[in-house]
């Protein structure tokens, strides 16, 4: 029985045909082993020296030029760092691969507080030379490592060549450009209230204020008006005691109160409580008795010029024998607090302006610490910080019953954006540049309008910036930066910088760097027996304020961009975050309008934050940092280097498990693309094996269209830099027009039919040009995976992919048009510098693109309604696979869709395919017949297509799987028949 039964398997054991097949091959791996292979590429890279050649290639063509915003020498770098210099290489490496000559020299922005700081945490004690040489060699260390891991993410920049501003010969650019200024009369030094970090000790500019919500107290305080005034405002109150109402959220400030505000022409009350006789806006009576609750009980109404007279005045609520000016300002506001504002000149930004306007004393006795110095009345408030005084105000407030109200607040309030910590406001002595002069704001809101903005919305946001400031403090009060190079008369305090002393200085800084001012004696700067033009004195000092770093890297145009020949000016682009309209674009933008008299860059693209998937900007405080490494561990470089392009830039860049996904997936059908294409292609030779585009099969034709159209829709949108479009335009045509149609469609003939027959070689022609241009297209984006896939296909390369350009259609584009007359008299088309839509003759090559795909459309509106009835057929289980089926069809002539399709078939026949043939594999079954009736036909989701579909005749092959009715003794269909006659 056993021995009956192995002799009935061997009768029907099937002859294996599996080494006839031309199976897939590769050695592209299935996976992507980031980790193991992208530090391989890197390597790689390196010893072939791939980013100087990159920077060197297209020599001699039209330049691009990226200007590299400094990044801080400071600590590893974060994914916002990632996000944006990905950004810059995309856009460098597309415009390289447009065949232009484009040089990147990187920068580091190295002077500043936050290394000050922490070297002198580490280290502390140190003199002012030697933390100057303590912060260079923290700066160095910190440059070195974030060079390394911008390099581990692909990004191809002069990494030998970089700028640093603090180079010994930028530092001297940064002084001559600050000479510049100094001579054309934009710098003055005066005192004026500031933004002051009492953490930090030093001034800041607005680009570095932080506004966070924090909770204050909000307290209503007493002035009361001086007898003489109630007599002359309010003669039926004589003899009264009227005190105006005052709304304040820092009670800090009011021993420096000089004056209180009124609202011109603005209607008030005086309201009256238990003989207690107040004075508030009329407006906010209602609001203020109700917080207070208590009866609103009007005395008499007036307006504000009634009561402000040139001898108004009011008692201070604490400060023995201070009486204050009452005066009338049209900041005060109408819809909160009193409608009476409190004056300190000295410590606040708007309250100074009042001051200088009404001849009021800026008094400010606030030290660097943040606490009040000797000169503060009461003089117990001395050596207290003015943290600490807000309780010690408002008890004092309390004790003299000058307290109306107390509650508190929470608002939004200025921050350092390094410590964090919240600011105050003390006027000091600082350094400006005055924006008003030689017009400078408005040249530089001019020059605005004609720098390209990217996205355009951005225009308003840098307009804003500059269009909202009058001036631009350029002191610190630090050690590690680049001295203001200014003599100080130790008797009067007059100042003395000239262009002359600046360039003197300037020339030592370039030997010597910026230590050579703590060296230098100050009688060999100044002219023989100098004295000060002010009072005749012969003592000085130097200044010891530096230069705003904003200054710094804001002339690296004048410092990087004039000065190195490999580059040019203005600069194509500045790419930054959103956060540098206030900073470097801005600072940038105004130093060049006046070291060159116009704009040092010809756009600016903006790109927003990165955030969690809350919306949060990332912060160690809320433990929602994430670093470019932990993204590479779960995508690769190339996976980081998509999410990027995933993130439109007007929005901020989200990090979330839900994006990343999407990524992912993206990736793996890009990868798996190219994988596929490249196991069809391990027998193929474009110089010998290509099948010329006319004598390809239709669907390989078309193909070739579909790839066009893609292939200058993506490099149009590299020219947009419309990322965001590239990354969802990859997605779609891998996973819609090849994985679920053409290579779909194209893998039987590739696996099955004779491997160097023109009907296999067709396919592996159209694989190959697809697979080419997808390499390149992908190459700016996913560089790592480009350049492994160009490896493998590209027959003695020698170049890497980054130093290749796009591959170029055009030639492919005219033999598609073959049978067109009008199509093959048109002109190649350009790389699209600009839009590659915009031309007469681009316009008849979209009407012919757009008419070829009308009538494809229609064949692939067939395939969806045959496919529906054989899908049908599957589920009553007549048949179990497509390959199963016998399709028959009948095509009305008086159907809409009987033009085009008479069309396709005479195609068909001049190429020698036939109807039959192409169904069949259009729709992936075994057998297509066309009838001319509709007898046993049923019509489809389609007026004017019958069909019909049952199980296919004969036996099933044993290598292609299609059904035939053969009497080959092993069954082989006719085709596989032939092309074992060719394999043997």
């Amino acid at each position: 029985m056993m021995k009956g039964m192995i002799v009935a398997t061997q009768e029907t054991k099937k002859k294996s045909f599996k080494d006839t097949l031309n199976l897939p091959h590769t050695d592209f791996p299935i996976r992507p082993q980031a980790k193991e292979n992208d530090p391989i590429m890197i390597r790689r890279w390196q010893d072939e020296k791939l980013a100087q050649k990159a920077v060197d290639h297209n020599k001699g063509e039209k330049k691009f030029i990226l200007h590299d915003g400094p990044p801080y020498a400071n600590g590893h770098i974060h994914i916002g760092h990632a996000y944006n210099k990905i950004m810059k290489d995309i856009v460098c490496k597309s415009q390289r691969m447009f065949g232009k000559h484009v040089p990147v020299t990187p920068g580091w922005d190295c002077h500043g507080l936050p290394i000050e700081l922490r070297v002198s945490q580490e280290q502390p004690d140190l003199s002012r030379q030697d933390l100057k040489r303590a912060c260079r060699d923290y700066a160095q260390k910190w440059i070195s490592i974030q060079r390394e891991e911008f390099k581990q993410l692909g990004v191809l920049m002069d990494w030998d060549r970089p700028y640093l501003t603090m180079d010994y010969d930028y530092e001297a650019s940064i002084l001559r450009a600050f000479g510049k200024f100094v001579e054309e009369g934009y710098i003055e030094r005066k005192n004026k209230t500031v933004p002051w970090c009492a953490s930090c000790q030093t001034v800041l500019a607005t680009a570095e204020i932080e506004y966070e919500d924090r909770k204050d107290p909000s307290i209503y305080v007493l002035f009361p008006l001086t007898q003489e005034t109630v007599d002359k405002a309010f003669p039926q109150l004589s003899g009264k005691t009227v005190s105006l109402v005052v709304w304040t959220t820092t009670p800090w400030t009011l021993p420096l109160n000089r004056a209180v505000l009124a609202k011109p022409q603005a209607d008030y009350v005086v309201l009256e409580n238990n003989g207690l006789f107040i004075a508030v806006g009329k407006a906010l009576a209602d609001t203020l008795t109700a917080k207070m609750d208590i009866e609103k009980k009007v005395v008499l109404e007036f307006k504000a010029n009634e009561l402000v007279t040139p001898s108004a005045r009011a008692h201070h609520p604490f400060v023995e024998n201070l009486q204050v000016p009452v005066l009338l300002d049209d900041s005060v506001l109408l819809d909160e607090g009193s409608a009476f504002v409190h004056s300190a000149p000295g410590v606040g930004p708007q309250d100074y302006e009042v001051g200088i306007k009404n001849k009021l004393e800026i008094y400010s006795p606030i030290a660097p610490d943040g606490k009040y110095t000797d000169e503060i009345k009461p003089e117990e408030l001395a050596g207290m910080p003015v943290a600490d005084a807000q309780g010690w105000v408002i008890k004092k407030l309390a004790e003299k019953d000058m307290l109306l109200y107390k509650t508190s607040i929470r608002h939004s309030y200025p921050h350092c954006w390094r410590c964090h910590n919240g600011l105050i406001f003390r006027a000091t002595k600082q350094w400006f540049c005055d924006l008003s002069q030689h017009n400078l704001k408005q040249k530089a809101l001019d020059a605005i309008e004609n720098i390209t903005m990217i996205p355009e919305a951005s225009r308003k946001r840098l307009e804003a910036t500059v269009g909202g400031r009058l001036e631009w403090c350029l002191s610190r009060q630090r050690v590690w930066g680049v001295p203001i190079p200014a003599i100080i008369c130790t008797s009067c305090d007059y100042t003395h910088i000239t262009k002359d002393l600046v360039t003197l200085v300037a020339k030592e800084v370039a030997n010597a760097g910026i230590e050579y001012w703590d060296t230098v004696s100050i009688k060999d700067i100044l002219p023989k027996n100098f004295s000060c033009p002010n009072c005749d004195g012969k003592s000085f000092e130097k200044e010891q304020d530096i230069l705003d770093v904003w200054f710094d890297s804001g002339v690296s145009h004048f410092a990087v961009l004039k000065k190195n020949p490999a580059l040019d000016y203005p600069a194509d682009m500045y790419l930054e975050g959103k956060d540098q309209h206030r900073g470097w674009f801005q600072s940038s933008l105004l130093t060049s309008m006046v070291l060159e008299k116009r704009p040092s860059m010809r756009a600016i693209l903006t790109h927003g934050f990165t955030v969690d998937a809350k919306g949060r900007k990332m912060s160690k405080s809320l433990g929602n940092v994430v670093s470019p490494s932990e993204i590479i561990d779960r995508l690769g470089t190339d996976g980081l280097r998509l999410w990027v392009t995933s993130i439109d830039y007007a929005d901020d860049a989200v990090v979330s498990d839900v994006l990343l996904r999407n990524v992912q997936e993206v990736f793996r059908k890009l990868r798996n693309t190219c994988r596929f294409l490249l196991s069809n292609l391990y027998d193929f030779d474009i110089e010998k094996d290509a099948v010329p585009v006319e004598k390809m099969r239709v669907i390989d034709q078309y193909a070739l269209q579909e790839l066009f159209e893609v292939h200058y829709e993506i490099l149009d949108a590299y020219t947009k830099y419309d990322f965001t479009h590239i990354f969802h335009k990859f997605g779609n045509y891998c996973a819609v027009n090849l994985s679920s149609f053409y290579l779909d469609i194209a893998k039987d003939r590739l696996y099955v039919a004779r491997a160097d027959g023109l009907s296999r070689r067709s396919a592996q022609t159209a694989c190959w040009y697809i697979l080419d241009a997808l390499t390149k297209l992908m190459a700016p984006i996913l560089s790592f995976t480009a350049e492994t896939v160009s490896d493998h296909y590209q027959k003695n390369k020698t170049d890497s992919i980054h130093l290749q350009k796009f591959a170029d259609l055009a030639n492919v584009w005219e033999l598609l048009g073959y049978k067109y007359a009008a199509v093959r008299k048109l002109s190649q088309p350009h790389y699209p510098y600009t839009n590659i839509f915009s031309t007469l003759e681009a316009a008849e090559k979209i009407s012919f693109i757009a008419k070829q795909e009308q009538r494809w459309q229609i064949l692939k509106d067939i395939r969806v309604a045959l496919l529906k009835a054989i899908e049908g057929q599957r589920e009553k289980q007549v048949i179990k696979h497509s390959l199963e089926a016998r399709v028959t069809v009948y095509f009305d002539a008086e159907a809409p869709f009987a033009d085009a399709l008479h069309v396709f078939f005479r195609e068909f026949d001049e190429i020698g395919e036939n109807v039959e043939s192409f169904f069949k594999e259009f729709l992936i079954v075994s057998q297509f017949d066309v009838v001319t009736s509709t007898k046993d036909l049923e019509e489809s989701t389609i007026k004017g297509l019958f069909v019909r579909v049952s199980h296919a005749r004969g036996v099933k092959c044993p290598r292609c799987w299609q059904w035939d009715e053969t009497d080959h003794p092993d069954d082989l269909c006719k085709r596989c028949q032939k092309a074992l006659v060719a394999f043997i």
